[in-house]
């Protein structure tokens, strides 16, 4: 399937304040990009001697690596530098450079962005390199870009563990402050929910903690704002949860079962335990041939004795037995090392080919997912019209995958306005996704692609309470405003403006 894919805190230097315009040392709060720009361009080699980290150019060896994001697509994006930031200070003094010289920065973690928007043609703030993982009394202290491969390595012998999604290359930059969703979220919340603290550099280059007691604007903000919107998160410091082991489960059945199946999972994921977490999945590999898989895979928490009855119902309000199942109860490790797809390889191998030398997972080339969620069950007439879209206008070399995937339980404590993630009575989420095998399409084949998901998204449009989750994000979403944030969105205008009042941090559905 397309992968949804899994401090000290520091001042700046007199030195490089000094060589730099010297604001940092002295910042004016919510100073605008002075947007004075040197006759011969920025001068680069500036920032590098004031970096700890690195500075890649265009026509320098490494800068195809630097500027590549995870979805080939936008590899067509080319920036006009990228910096490796190794601290805090990095972030101040890069942030204060691309000021001065009114270039855009654009925030980096992990790079799995659906619109692209962690790569610009302006500067790119690398942070692959704050990917520390510090386990504290009843917390966890993480880098923006760690890893859950990574985390999960550190923290799994422990038999401690943290809010994270099933892909091994997602970071906590973009995944806690979209929302944070995975085989957690039913028992324990979001991972926004589980959020302590975040330290944040701001565009003014202060460095503040936000927490429940400082900056609690802030705070609410980054819980489901959306990453990229409010300033860098240098460090998030997260609950941690004993998880041991747990059930992972994936079953089969014969595709033309797909309706009777989908009416049957809404119900038992929606009545179902919090211990249960659950995905149905339709997919053609080649849009061009017969050959469709229909499956529903998930993780269960709970006591392993009990899960078999769990599974029972399902079956029985299916109506008909799975042609395949596949029930192992894993170490949590194991567990999840599975979901990434990487139960045969290395913790160094689990990375997207370019991060590690050993790395071995291949990029997506080309991915679009157009998404609505759910506050309830989907009757039989709109069942049968997303399974009538999901085979419209086929095409070989397609790939499709139509995916639910369960929310509610300990998501759905919290008060919509209590956070800003605000989808806390959504029961389930509804994705279209489409895949092509070249990066760089043809024009036809794109416009396929594309047409085909805006057909299923207007058919899932009016079943669904009209929102979409932020983290798979939309660029042809056009009231996304509203599809993200709900009755948020005015209060997330308030501490954009507060903290970030000139839009130094922007992009195309960005907070404004």
């Amino acid at each position: 399937m397309i992968n949804r894919r899994g401090a000290v805190r520091l001042g700046i230097g007199a030195g490089a304040a000094t060589a730099l315009g010297g604001a940092l040392s002295a910042p004016t709060a919510g100073a605008a990009p002075s947007g004075r720009r040197r006759a011969a361009g920025p001068d680069w080699n500036a920032l590098r001697r004031h970096l700890s980290g690195d500075v890649v150019l265009p026509g320098e060896a490494d800068y195809d690596r630097a500027r590549k994001i995870y979805i080939g697509y936008y590899d067509r994006v080319r920036p006009q530098a990228v910096a490796y930031l190794d601290n805090t200070e990095d972030v101040r003094t890069a942030l204060k450079f691309a000021q001065d010289h009114a270039i855009r920065p654009t925030i980096r973690s992990g790079g799995h962005s659906f619109g692209g928007y962690s790569v610009s043609d302006g500067l790119v703030l690398n942070l692959s390199r704050l990917d520390t993982v510090r386990l504290g009394t009843r917390t966890v202290h993480v880098g923006p870009a760690a890893q859950q491969v990574d985390v999960l390595q550190q923290l799994a012998p422990q038999g401690i563990a943290v809010a994270s999604g099933i892909c091994p290359g997602v970071c906590p930059g973009g995944f806690v402050q979209g929302g944070g969703l995975g085989w957690l979220t039913r028992q324990y919340g979001m991972a926004c929910d589980t959020l302590v603290s975040a330290q944040v550099v701001l565009a003014d280059g202060r460095v503040v903690r936000a927490s429940p007691k400082e900056h609690p604007d802030l705070f609410w903000a980054m819980r489901g704002g959306g990453g990229g919107n409010f300033g860098v998160v240098t460090r998030y410091e997260m609950r941690a949860f004993d998880v041991r082991s747990m059930v992972n489960f994936q079953l089969t059945w014969p595709a033309d079962a797909a309706q009777r199946l989908m009416a049957a999972w809404q119900n038992w994921v929606i009545d179902g335990p919090r211990e249960l977490g659950a995905a149905l999945g339709l997919q053609m590999t080649d849009a061009g041939s017969d050959a469709v898989d229909l499956m529903v895979y998930g993780a269960w928490l709970g006591a392993p004795d009990r899960f078999p009855a769990v599974l029972d119902s399902l079956i029985s309000m299916a109506g008909s037995a799975p042609a395949t199942r596949d029930i192992k109860e894993l170490s949590y490790r194991d567990a999840m090392m599975s979901w990434y797809g990487c139960a045969d390889l290395t913790p160094q191998q689990c990375h997207t080919v370019g991060y590690t030398p050993e790395a071995k997972l291949p990029r997506e080339n080309f991915a679009l997912d157009r998404n609505r969620m759910f506050s309830g069950p989907v009757p039989d007439q709109g069942l049968h019209d997303m399974l009538n879209v999901f085979y419209a206008d086929r095409r070989p070399g397609q790939f499709r995958y139509l995916s639910l995937f369960a929310f509610g339980g300990a998501a759905n404590d919290v008060e919509r306005t209590a956070a800003a993630y605000v989808h806390r009575d959504t029961e389930f989420y509804t994705g279209f996704s489409v895949g092509l095998s070249d990066p760089s399409p043809t024009p036809e084949d794109e416009a396929a692609a594309r047409a085909w998901d805006d057909k299923a998204f207007a058919v899932i449009d009016p079943l669904s309470n009209k929102e979409s989750y932020q983290n798979f994000i939309d660029p042809a979403l056009t009231d996304w405003k509203s599809s993200y944030y709900g009755e948020n969105y005015e209060r997330l205008t308030t501490v954009k403006r507060t903290y970030d009042p000139h839009r130094l941090f922007s992009f195309a559905q960005g907070i404004v």
